[in-house]
C-alpha cells in the first residue's frame, strides 16, 4: 500500500494526487522549453515515471516542488540538445542554455503572480503596491490606513509567499 505514496515531510501523499496537482504546470513549463506539446508530454511523463519508480523522500515540499521543476528542466534541456544539430564551438548550446533559464525565470514569476493572486485582498493590493516601488507609508496614504496596517498586512502576504512559494526562488537561484 505504500508503494502508492510519496513521502514529503513526514506525510504521504497519492501518487495520483501529486500528478493531478502539479502535471498541468509542469507540462505548460515544458511547453515553453520544447516548443511542442507531445515533447512537454514524454518530458513530464517521465519525470513522473521515475518519481513513482524511484520514490524519494522529501525533506519539505520545497524541496519535492523544486525536484520536478529541475527535473523537468533537465530532461528538456537533454531533449532539445539531442534535437540540436551538434556544432564544433558551443554557441548554440549555450544559447539553447540562456533561453532555457529565461523560461525557468519566466514560470516562476507566473507561478508567483497566481500565488499573490490567491492573498487576501488587501494583502494583495499591499504587495502589488510595494513591488510598484511605494514605500509603507506612502502606501497607507493611498490607501487610508494606518503604517502598521500596512506592516502586518506585507508581513501576512511574505509569510504565505514563503510558505507555498520558496520552491520558486530557490528554482531562479539555481539558474542565476
Amino acid at each position: 500500500m505504500s508503494s502508492n505514496y510519496i513521502s514529503i515531510e513526514d506525510g504521504r501523499f497519492g501518487f495520483r494526487e501529486i500528478f493531478n496537482t502539479y502535471y498541468p504546470s509542469l507540462h505548460h513549463f515544458a511547453f515553453k522549453i520544447l516548443k511542442s506539446k507531445h515533447d512537454a508530454e514524454d518530458v513530464v511523463q517521465d519525470v513522473f515515471l521515475n518519481l513513482w519508480k524511484n520514490k524519494p523522500t522529501f525533506q519539505n515540499d520545497v524541496s519535492f516542488r523544486a525536484y520536478l521543476y529541475l527535473c523537468v528542466r533537465n530532461r528538456a534541456l537533454d531533449l532539445l540538445k539531442k534535437k540540436s544539430p551538434i556544432y564544433s564551438e558551443d554557441v548554440k548550446i549555450e544559447s539553447i542554455d540562456e533561453e532555457v533559464d529565461a523560461v525557468v525565470k519566466e514560470e516562476a514569476f507566473r507561478l508567483l503572480d497566481i500565488a499573490i493572486e490567491k492573498l487576501p485582498e488587501r494583502s494583495k493590493e499591499i504587495l502589488k503596491l510595494t513591488l510598484n516601488g511605494l514605500s509603507i507609508k506612502e502606501i497607507a496614504e493611498k490607501l487610508n490606513v494606518t503604517v502598521n496596517t500596512v506592516k502586518t498586512q506585507k508581513q501576512r502576504a511574505y509569510k504565505f509567499l514563503k510558505d507555498n512559494c520558496a520552491f520558486l526562488f530557490i528554482l531562479i537561484k539555481l539558474i542565476s
